[in-house]
């Protein structure tokens, strides 16, 4: 009887530790695509061990997909080697797939001159949104992002880019 008893016990907590699944409830993934222009205005550059620290807010206006304006701040590094790394948060306001409402949009990326005399640059990274409000409380989404580069430190404030063009998959849970 004993015996019994340990079985059955055993058999009780293993089917503790192994919960029936549940079923997702995320709709399905929505394609989307569009570009961006910016304005730079304003800016710190902070030289460091032969790299240079870029500190900077734009503003944004987003067209496609994305319908709206953003305020973002970001972070520029430029190493001595030559290679460019960003990190950005854009605070968006507007409509995403008819829905109305703010989110917050990290990209980060890399920069990189497509000459040797260094006269275009370009950018090119990966996007995700980090939360939203409004109609776009439950919204998720991620992505990639591309285009022709800011001048860098020496450049007029504030400076303009159009035709940043991003693509990507949101949904809502």
């Amino acid at each position: 009887m004993r015996k019994v008893f340990s079985v059955v016990l055993l058999i009780c907590m293993v089917a503790l530790l192994f919960p029936l699944p549940t079923p997702a409830h995320a709709t399905t993934p929505t394609y989307v695509e569009g570009y961006f222009d910016y304005i730079v205005t304003s800016m710190d550059t902070r030289p460091a061990d032969g790299n240079t620290f870029i500190y900077a807010t734009e503003y944004e206006v987003w067209r496609g997909d994305f319908c709206g304006t953003a305020n973002a701040v970001f972070m520029v590094i430029v190493f001595s080697s030559g290679f460019w790394y960003v990190w950005l948060r854009s605070y968006f306001s507007g409509t995403v797939d008819g829905k109305c409402g703010t989110m917050v949009i990290q990209l980060v990326d890399k920069g990189t001159y497509l000459d040797e005399d260094k006269e275009e640059f370009f950018w090119y990274g990966r996007w995700v949104i980090i939360n939203g409000t409004g109609e776009l409380t439950n919204i998720h989404g991620r992505g990639i992002w591309w285009g022709p580069g800011w001048e860098g430190p020496g450049a007029e404030i504030p400076g303009t880019r159009t035709d940043i063009f991003y693509e990507g998959e949101i949904h809502f849970d």
